[in-house]
């Protein structure tokens, strides 16, 4: 029979020191202080792993989450939105809500912000306005 000669890295031992490969008894569990804020990662292991001899596991790279960023749009952006019917958005892929909340200054997802703008500026080289007509 084989036995396991590692410690036991999530629990401690019965007086409340680190379990060594030897240690009997009811074993306690470990208290841990989590960094601040949370860095979110991907799955942290790989069934490759498990069945070896390959070697893309010497590249292992785990994936990082990053928080969404919420924006407000400028003012600027603003007097720039109001200009054009939220129609225009609306046909162009721009959610009905979203785009309130972009109105009201509400923050909104970068990237739904960073969307809006790309059909404003698409908008606004398709359709330029006469100012001398107007």
């Amino acid at each position: 029979m084989r036995t396991k000669t590692t410690s036991e890295a999530k629990s401690v031992a019965p007086e409340g020191g680190p379990c060594e490969f030897d240690t009997q008894g009811l074993l306690q569990r470990d208290h841990i202080v989590a960094n601040w804020p949370p860095v979110y990662i991907g799955k942290e292991s790989d069934r490759h792993w498990e069945e070896g001899e390959d070697l893309s596991l010497l590249e292992f790279n785990s994936i990082v989450y990053k928080r969404k960023g919420y924006a407000v749009a400028s003012d600027e952006q603003l007097a720039r939105i109001e200009t054009v019917p939220k129609r225009e958005f609306m046909r162009r892929g721009i959610n009905q809500h979203t785009l309130e909340k972009i109105c009201n200054r509400e923050p909104v997802r970068a990237e739904k912000l960073v969307k809006c703008l790309k059909v404003l500026e698409e908008y606004e080289v398709v359709e330029p306005r006469d100012v001398i007509g107007l």
